[in-house]
């Protein structure tokens, strides 16, 4: 059964049995064998196990008859355009966004499809409040949702842009190729001089004068509230992600394995033994952090150390949001991930 389109969500207790639910053995396919199902039960046509009736309708959060060791899916079937970006207001809203325009919101009954303005690939995406949020992509594409509706926004530029962040309603900065750097103050959009013409791939702060951006040819630049200055990085790997933990500690990934922090004033290189493209960073604070791989490989970081967690699928994961309670993480043909860490 091709199963390149489904939109899975994992369950857990805890970082370390993380998506035990994507790994659980299939005794017997109810999909070829109908009568396995007995009274009460479905047959789930994406895991290929009946399940009880009322898990079938379960919603992708993690409904109440999801089960901690199960993993559940959402009717309708979800799109399987690839993901590139999650934002999150909390364990329960929030949005992804994607290729040819795809636009996801979760609410109250789980990811729904959102009317998009465009068909160019999505790139980037910014959660400001339950109804307000700016996305972006290529050509320069700008997206923003005031009141339900999703309308595009022009800033005068048809570079792509990759990264999104706001650090307040009327604080937008977005990132992208040719070293751009756009600021969104209201409706009125400006170019913000980076100092390179690197690409610039992702894009995160704690406040307006704690600002990281990541990009090509290991390319870090802090904006201190009155502009951008390079940081040395110790590396020529390009840099997809970027997160501000804290007013003096950072983190960063890329490729070829690449992971750096940002401590006491420096980038230092961190080993975790891959030589996978990492993806994406986000984290709670310093203690709390997750980065993501090309090959669905999933570290956690606690403060202290690193570990490999098992992440039940080998589709790229292309973005992480970790919230006051859990983390989503977004990818390949549609992916998104859920876990209670």
């Amino acid at each position: 059964m091709q199963k390149n389109y489904l939109l899975l969500i994992g369950l857990l207790t805890g970082c370390d049995g993380l998506w035990q639910g994507l790994r659980q053995p299939v005794t017997e396919n109810c999909v070829i064998n109908p009568a396995t199902c007995g009274q009460g039960e479905v047959c789930n046509s994406s895991s290929e196990v009946c399940e009880p009736a009322a898990n079938s309708q379960a919603d992708m959060g993690g409904g109440a008859g999801c089960l901690p060791t199960e993993f559940c899916w959402q009717s309708p079937l979800p799109q399987g355009n690839s993901l590139r970006s999650v934002s999150m207001l909390s364990a329960t809203s929030g949005w992804a966004v994607g290729d040819s325009g795809s636009i996801l919101q979760l609410g109250t009954v789980g990811w729904q499809a959102m009317a998009s303005p465009t068909k160019n690939h999505l790139y980037g995406v910014a959660a400001i409040s339950a109804t307000q949020a700016v996305a972006v992509g290529q050509s320069g594409t700008i997206l923003r949702l005031d009141g339900g509706k999703w309308t595009a926004q022009s800033c005068n530029t048809q570079v792509t842009l990759r990264g999104v962040h706001a650090v307040s309603g009327s604080d937008v900065w977005m990132v992208g190729d040719q070293g751009t750097v756009l600021r969104l103050n209201g409706s009125t959009c400006s170019t913000v001089n980076s100092g390179t013409v690197e690409r610039l791939q992702s894009i995160d702060a704690v406040d307006g004068s704690h600002l990281w951006v990541a990009g090509g040819g290991g390319t870090i630049l802090f904006y201190d509230g009155n502009g951008f200055r390079a940081q040395p990085s110790g590396t020529k790997e390009e840099l997809r992600g970027i997160y501000a933990a804290t007013a003096t500690e950072a983190f960063a990934c890329g490729t070829r394995g690449t992971l750096l922090r940002h401590l006491l004033g420096n980038w230092s290189s961190v080993s975790l033994g891959t030589t996978q493209s990492l993806e994406a960073v986000h984290g709670r604070l310093a203690d709390n952090v997750l980065v993501t791989s090309a090959n669905g490989s999933v570290y956690h970081f606690d403060g202290a150390t690193w570990k490999l967690i098992p992440s039940g699928t080998k589709y790229g994961l292309e973005s992480v949001f970790v919230t006051a309670t859990d983390s989503i993480l977004v990818g390949s043909f549609g992916t998104i991930l859920h876990a209670n860490c």
